[in-house]
């Protein structure tokens, strides 16, 4: 779809959609089609389409019905809470006015409650929504979806079928991923827009009720804008931040504007209906589309959940791909799950993130606004040192760290470019790649004048250069480009270049018949044209494969065979030159034997599945070398092997879970008050609350170095 309008026009536009639908919706309520009423992103709106009915926000964000709220309510609850039922129980909200049904969620107690008084005066459907994303969460929301949906059967007095649903979910995903694409254009840096313009649309596009145009409507302006970036039409460079924390809108909009008129810009946001909600699809093709839509509204990031490791691991995930300098957490008054949980993200943000981090915590009304002004303009000036392109290296970054960074990169399958770009968003020092013929492939942050380098020969040829700001980092530069070295040895390259092609690959059985059927099958298939030689019985060495879709063609062949068949296989990863042949065996076999250690119910294994435990392997040898923390572990385990304790396992989880004591007590399946007097002996032995966080890190590292060599 062609935009005509001009960006500033449809920004405003969106934003007032929510007002100018207060009207549509008598027009929809005057052809007799149903409203549902809805105040939370675990309800699966899919029910409420498939009956042909209008699912809309309820959740009010304003603060002039929080006093007549408050004749009811106790001042001290959330004002989102008071702003919502305020508006209901004045019938001051046309969208409440006109619903035929309000659905509500065992969220927070707020809500709960909430939704008992208006059950007084309005039809109210309270889903029981499970504590915590396990699965027995998944399985419990599932029935509970099944549950509401015979429910508006019988309230609607339709029959919803399953391919009723599925042509639900079929557009509900497509509006869902116009929205995800339309919030990835502030991955570009400098950002296109602002965020309070994303946010308009966001949250407009769910008060347009012709549900099928809205994606074209969403990818219209998402081609508008790159269009006019393309012709440099963008914001200059600023801090980019990402809010996270309660619902924002209307009211609390306030926090957003001032974070971008102090200078920065909202490049993502993250709650119920933030960027990774939004890129969460249900699976359209899943047997079974209840337990696909449960998976999907289930996953939503909110502090309600216990554990909620999923939002931790959002927010890392946001803060990777858009670029982030700086995070802000917006907490209403009053909402105690989001208070208490962004100790977590504090913690998570500053220690593992190493960004700065500001917890904001508000109400609706507009009071506070020059203090959050203040507050943002002191945080955005913060950010600005590491915004200017000096790069200014940080002095005190802990090359163990740097380690954990190549290793995490590895185990998530990242390229070169990606994991050299997070060592120098964590140590300052610019990194460049050259070419064996000294052309530069790319380089990371920017050169010092002076040009003061460290040079490393890379093992493929060519040559990185880690630049210098002062002659008192030299030696701590040479030890980081040392560590990148090594990561190149790992094979930690994950750029899919076209002129890479697998040209020979390993195949392992451990039984001799799986490696006869094997090379039968593969000499006879017409459609693979590969040599296969047999070397000793049960190994074959295949050349002649073609680039990936040729190995992934064998595979699929080698699985098909296996599955009637006992056995392990495991599926080697291409190399080029034949010189590599018995390394690469040797390199399969150690791959297979730590399959066979850990004796995986997968029959058909690849290497690649593994590149996690041979990383810490090798990554450990450093580590294993300067003998860290070895008096520390011994002293644990002759406590354990002489008095009959498991506080090297305890110590293992602790770590684990980030000092976390209640998710540690999950994953030992203990209750906590055992927990607790193992901790206070692990103090008293090693202090293991009074190491910092990248002494937490390496004794981490130590102790899966050990677990995957003692496999």
């Amino acid at each position: 779809m062609k935009v005509i309008q001009n960006l500033p026009e449809i920004f405003e536009e969106f934003g007032e959609q929510r007002r100018k639908a207060f009207l549509e919706i008598k027009e929809y309520k005057d052809k007799n089609i149903p409203v549902v009423g809805m105040y939370c992103a675990y309800f699966p709106t899919e029910l409420a389409m498939a009956v042909g009915a209008i699912p809309v926000g309820l959740c009010s964000y304003a603060n002039e019905t929080v006093a007549a709220a408050e004749r009811d309510l106790p001042k001290s609850i959330c004002p989102l809470v008071k702003s919502s039922y305020g508006f209901a129980v004045e019938d001051k909200c046309p969208f409440f006015h006109f619903a035929d049904l309000v659905i509500g969620e065992t969220t927070c107690d707020g809500k709960k409650k909430m939704f008992e008084m208006m059950s007084e005066f309005k039809p109210v459907y309270v889903m029981e929504l499970p504590n915590s994303q396990s699965e027995r969460g998944v399985k419990f929301w599932r029935e509970e979806v099944v549950r509401t949906k015979e429910y508006f059967e019988e309230f609607f007095h339709v029959v919803i079928t399953e391919q009723m649903l599925r042509d639900a979910v079929h557009l509900n995903n497509r509006i869902r991923t116009a929205l995800k694409n339309l919030c990835d254009v502030m991955k570009l840096d400098p950002a296109p827009v602002t965020g309070e313009d994303i946010q308009k649309m966001v949250q407009g596009s769910k008060y347009r009720f012709d549900f099928s145009s809205t994606p074209e409507v969403v990818n219209g302006v998402h081609d508008k804008i790159l269009e006019e970036y393309k012709q440099g039409k963008h914001l200059e460079k600023r801090p980019r931040i990402l809010v996270t924390g309660c619902p924002i809108g209307g009211d609390s909009m306030k926090v957003i504007r001032e974070i971008e008129e102090n200078g920065g810009v909202v490049v993502a946001i993250e709650n119920c209906s933030g960027v990774r909600t939004l890129g969460t699809m249900v699976d359209e093709n899943a047997e079974d589309i209840y337990e696909a839509i449960a998976r999907k509204y289930l996953s939503t990031g909110c502090s309600i959940m216990t554990p909620n490791d999923h939002r931790i691991d959002l927010i890392g995930k946001i803060i990777d791909e858009y670029h982030v300098d700086g995070v802000v957490e917006m907490i209403l008054t009053g909402c105690h799950s989001t208070g208490v949980e962004s100790f977590y993200i504090r913690k998570f943000v500053n220690e593992e993130k190493h960004l700065p981090y500001l917890a904001v915590e508000t109400d609706y009304s507009q009071a506070d606004t020059a203090q959050i002004s203040t507050r943002m303009a002191a945080f955005l000036e913060m950010i600005q040192p590491e915004r200017r392109e000096t790069n200014e290296m940080k002095a005190n970054f802990d090359i163990n760290y740097c380690y954990k960074i190549i290793l995490e990169g590895i185990v998530k399958r990242k390229s070169r470019r990606e994991i050299l770009e997070e060592i120098w968003r964590y140590t300052g020092v610019a990194l460049c790649v050259s070419d064996p013929g000294n052309q530069e492939v790319f380089c990371i942050g920017e050169k010092p004048a002076d040009l003061k380098s460290c040079i490393r020969e890379l093992p493929e040829g060519g040559k990185i250069t880690g630049y210098l700001t002062s002659e008192t980092d030299k030696e701590k530069v040479e030890e980081l480009l040392d560590v990148i070295i090594q990561s190149y040895r790992v094979d930690c390259e994950r750029d899919r270049n076209e002129e890479e092609r697998p040209d020979f690959i390993w195949i392992l059985t451990d039984m001799e018949e799986n490696a006869d059927q094997i090379f039968r099958m593969l000499n006879e298939e017409q459609d693979l044209f590969l040599k296969v030689q047999r070397e000793g019985k049960k190994e074959l060495f295949i050349s002649g494969t073609d680039g990936k879709e040729d190995r992934d063609r064998m595979t699929a062949k080698v699985k098909e065979l296996m599955k009637e068949r006992d056995g392990k296989i495991l599926i080697g990863n291409g190399f080029q030159t034949f010189e590599s042949k018995e390394k690469n065996r040797e390199l399969q076999r150690y791959v297979f034997s730590i399959i066979k250690s850990k004796k995986e119910r997968r029959k058909v294994c690849l290497v690649e599945d593994y590149y996690h435990d041979l990383a810490v392997t090798y990554i450990g040898k450093r580590i294993e070398k300067e003998n860290l923390y070895v008096d520390e572990l011994e002293c644990v385990e002759k406590e354990d092997k002489e008095k009959g304790k498991d506080l090297y396992e305890t110590l293992y989880w602790y770590l684990k879970m980030k000092r976390n004591a209640a998710q540690t007590a999950a994953k030992l399946r203990i209750h906590r008050n055992t927990l607790m007097p193992r901790i206070v002996q692990l103090n008293d032995m090693i202090g293991i609350d009074d190491k910092d966080g990248a002494e937490c890190e390496r004794l981490l590292m130590v102790m899966e170095m050990k677990k995957v060599k003692n496999m």
